[in-house]
């Protein structure tokens, strides 16, 4: 019930935010790098998937035998799985109870940030919207670098484990800086024609990767 009011106080304020956005949509598209985005003909490809859980928050996933050596160290937590996905958010409205004094902080501006991570085997959410893109091998490490690089790490260089799936992680988290902006910007360093800035929520970052990935069906 209380997240339930929360989303009822947000919901609007993000929904004229999304607009706004989405009308810049048309204005302000990236272009892509050439130099890595597309892949050469004939090139070998790999896939990453945006994956929307619905309401505010999205996601990023990869196979995992496919992340390159040396880079993404907390991967190796879920060798066995076939796919591995993570998110970025504020600590206490992400990990924790959400309450309004929570939501407004984060919203305000924080540097408590994690990391969700989470190894699955197909996409099974009846309410997630999965958009895949192909990227040049380039193009894939330099996204699993910038993920790699949002971990915090303890004073021998290790991912800092807060609880089962959950890490500490660096950055600052706002309204304007997000996990939808965080999913943005990888994508752009991997090459890709998008705009991490308008990237506030779901609606105008999906709006611009479909225009360069395709809707992945539910695997059955």
């Amino acid at each position: 019930m209380q997240n339930l009011r929360i989303a009822s106080i947000w919901l609007p304020v993000f929904k004229w935010t999304s607009l706004g956005a989405t009308l810049l949509f048309s204005v302000a598209c990236a272009g892509p790098n050439p130099s890595i985005y597309p892949s050469r003909a004939n090139a070998s490809t790999r896939t990453v998937y945006v994956v929307n859980h619905g309401l505010l928050h999205t996601g990023v996933a990869v196979r995992r035998s496919e992340i390159p050596r040396g880079v993404w160290p907390a991967s190796h937590d879920y060798a066995g799985f076939k796919y591995l996905e993570v998110g970025w958010g504020e600590d206490d409205g992400y990990r924790k109870n959400l309450t309004t004094g929570t939501a407004v902080r984060a919203l305000r501006g924080s540097t408590r940030t994690v990391l969700l991570c989470h190894g699955f085997d197909y996409f099974h959410d009846p309410k997630a919207s999965v958009v895949a893109v192909d990227l040049s091998l380039r193009g894939f490490a330099r996204l699993c670098d910038h993920v790699a690089q949002t971990y915090a790490l303890d004073a021998s260089g290790q991912p800092i484990l807060l609880e089962k799936n959950w890490y500490r992680a660096r950055g600052r988290y706002s309204a304007f800086h997000n996990c939808n902006n965080w999913i943005a910007t990888g994508l752009r360093k991997a090459g890709c024609p998008i705009n991490p800035t308008i990237s506030i929520t779901p609606r105008p970052l999906l709006l611009q990767v479909r225009q360069f990935g395709r809707h992945l069906p539910r695997e059955k």
